[in-house]
């Protein structure tokens, strides 16, 4: 019988976790050997904080949620055009 494949960090291929703490997301494409798997909202937000220690972010919690609706709709409805 073969073994399970494993990734980097030998976790099970398929699931590859964001390392920042309280992050939910479990399809990380970006991988750092030093810091683990970070996924697109928290590697966006990290980008975006410019030059900060990445370990000291990786600890922090994600600061905007992962938006799960289309906001211009939503909107759009409360306020529709006349």
């Amino acid at each position: 019988m073969g073994s399970i494949p494993s990734g980097p960090t030998g976790d099970i291929m398929g699931v590859l976790e964001c390392a920042r703490r309280d992050c939910e997301n479990i399809m990380c494409d970006r991988y750092s050997p030093e810091y683990g798997y970070i996924c697109d909202e928290c590697f966006e937000e990290l980008v975006e904080a410019g030059p900060v220690d990445i370990e000291s972010f990786m600890g922090t919690r994600r600061k905007r949620p992962v938006p799960d609706i289309d906001w211009y709709s939503h909107y759009n409805e409360i306020f529709p055009d006349r």
